[in-house]
């Protein structure tokens, strides 16, 4: 036998978890489902803008393995994720719940106690088992609350080379909220560089970065900026591999949620992309928006933006190994496969990222591509949907009841009716407190072929309003003309903002 090599010693050390978590999977017999129920495949990219995808006309090639494999799917052109970051946005894809509802408004919160139940793994128990799989650790701590309902929770750091969580550890009891928050920010300052600790910090640190150096340098030829990082270091090829090796594992018919890390920031394509998209293409120029206190450049934002471009593309190439492992081995054929994100990426306004109070499309507006068994032609669906509307639908789809707590609908072409006047809404109260009415938020109404967007903060105040249709890049503001329609969404947008307030309001 050939001796293993570094890196494929670092492979097997990276998987053994997998194993680990699958093992309660395995255990369960071919009879305790039924057979003629569809599995069920949820893949979510990470900080994936609709805009930047072929598939929805971006100019660059940046996704053709995408485009190809969605050629048998339902496409969706007007999906709109319920949040601008990963706990709102994800927080809503798994509960079939806007932000106002399941409460998960800041970056580190969970969801709120009484919803916790209420999520996909609940809604498809009675038929199928489950894994579920989050690179996010932003992300990864719903899973954990949910743990209850879900067979197989592999960690976050499964399939990467680095691990340097202690996130896992048993003295913490899988509490997210102590592990990483108190301890891992705090005591060994793994976010900022202040220390907490005077010993234990700038050694951990010290520590982790040597390790870090020596792993971009013997990746250096195959990721020239450096290796992909989701805080801890990974490999495009590696995660791919270990995500094919787990659906492989699973007892059908199974859900399995597979979140991946790819291609948020930061952006670090391989070498067949590298310096791909320096090509002189220049997106329109967008004004600076009030709310927007350190803007970056045009010429930072192009750059940014060649970068992200680069390395989704570098994610389409690995990610295609999946989409054709799917189709050659079946099971594509008796599977439903939900392709979409939890928010987008803007590089515009002076933005770049998605760390913003601002509502605009490069933000919300995400991919939803669905896959069916036995479908054989694209099918392009125009209306407005959001995210909260594939849980009922998944329910709907593998014969389940539907829950009488989702906010969503049923999407259509797969259930549901095309409806030009359904109102969809985006939510960002990060600002605001998870316990009380929303007094600072970002809210945005898209209905038919419009969206209206208030913003109230104490330093700003004030309403947008778009044509979509005519104006996709959301360039022209129409509210200063104080149109019939805006006037009527406006009292729309307020009355159910007073309507989700009522539960906390002070009698």
């Amino acid at each position: 036998m050939k001796p293993l090599s570094r890196r494929d010693f670092l492979k097997l050390a990276a998987l053994a978890p997998m194993a680990w978590f699958a093992r309660p999977l395995l255990s369960l017999s071919d009879g305790d489902k039924s057979a003629d129920i569809p599995n069920v495949i949820i893949l979510v990219f990470d900080a994936w803008a609709a805009g930047h995808t072929s598939l929805y006309g971006y100019p660059r090639a940046t996704m053709p393995n995408l485009t190809r494999f969605a050629e048998r799917a339902l496409v969706y052109h007007n999906h709109y994720s319920a949040g601008t970051f990963t706990a709102t946005g994800t927080a809503s894809l798994l509960t079939g719940r806007y932000p106002w509802s399941h409460r998960a408004l800041h970056i580190r919160s969970g969801i709120a106690s009484e919803h916790i139940e209420h999520q996909v793994f609940s809604a498809l128990r009675p038929s199928h088992t489950s894994l579920a799989y989050s690179q996010n650790r932003y992300a990864d701590k719903f899973l954990y609350q949910m743990e209850e309902f879900i067979d197989a929770h592999v960690s976050f750091s499964a399939f990467n080379i680095q691990n340097q969580s202690l996130y896992n550890l048993p003295i913490f009891q899988k509490d997210g909220e102590i592990a990483f928050a108190a301890f891992e920010e705090n005591i060994l300052s793994k976010v900022s560089d202040h220390d907490a600790s005077l010993f234990f910090g700038p050694l951990f640190r010290t520590i982790t970065r040597y390790h870090r150096h020596l792993l971009n340098n013997l990746y250096q030829d195959s990721y020239p900026k450096g290796m992909p990082d989701s805080t801890e270091l990974f490999l495009l090829e590696d995660l791919v591999d270990g995500v094919i090796d787990s659906i492989k594992s699973l007892v059908e018919p199974y859900v399995t949620y597979m979140h991946f890390f790819p291609p948020h920031w930061p952006y670090q394509p391989n070498k067949s992309f590298f310096k791909k998209f320096r090509d002189g293409w220049k997106p329109d120029v967008t004004a600076l928006h009030p709310l927007v206190k350190a803007a970056y450049d045009d010429g930072t934002l192009l750059s940014a933006r060649e970068k992200y471009d680069e390395y989704l593309a570098s994610w389409d190439d690995e990610i295609g190994r999946l989409f054709d492992y799917l189709q050659e081995s079946g099971t594509l054929d008796r599977s439903i496969v939900v392709i979409t994100s939890d928010h987008g990426e803007m590089f515009e306004r002076g933005v770049s990222g998605h760390t913003t109070p601002l509502i605009y499309n490069p933000l919300v507006h995400v991919p939803l591509i669905v896959f069916t068994p036995g479908q054989t032609e694209r099918v392009d669906v125009h209306a407005n949907t959001s995210c909260i509307d594939i849980l009922p639908t998944l329910a709907h789809l593998t014969s389940n009841p539907l829950p009488d707590w989702v906010e969503g609908e049923l999407l259509p072409g797969l259930g549901g009716e095309e409806n030009r006047q359904r109102s969809v809404y985006v939510v960002d109260a990060k600002e605001n407190s998870a316990f009380a009415p929303l007094s600072q938020y970002s809210v945005s109404l898209t209905k038919d072929r419009y969206r209206l967007t208030h913003y109230n903060y104490p330093t700003y105040q004030g309403f947008e309003f778009y044509d979509l249709e005519t104006d996709p890049g959301e360039l022209q503001d129409l509210y200063p003309s104080q149109s019939a329609v805006a006037m009527e969404m406006q009292q729309e947008l307020l009355d159910k903002i007073n309507d989700v307030n009522k539960p906390y309001m002070r009698e």
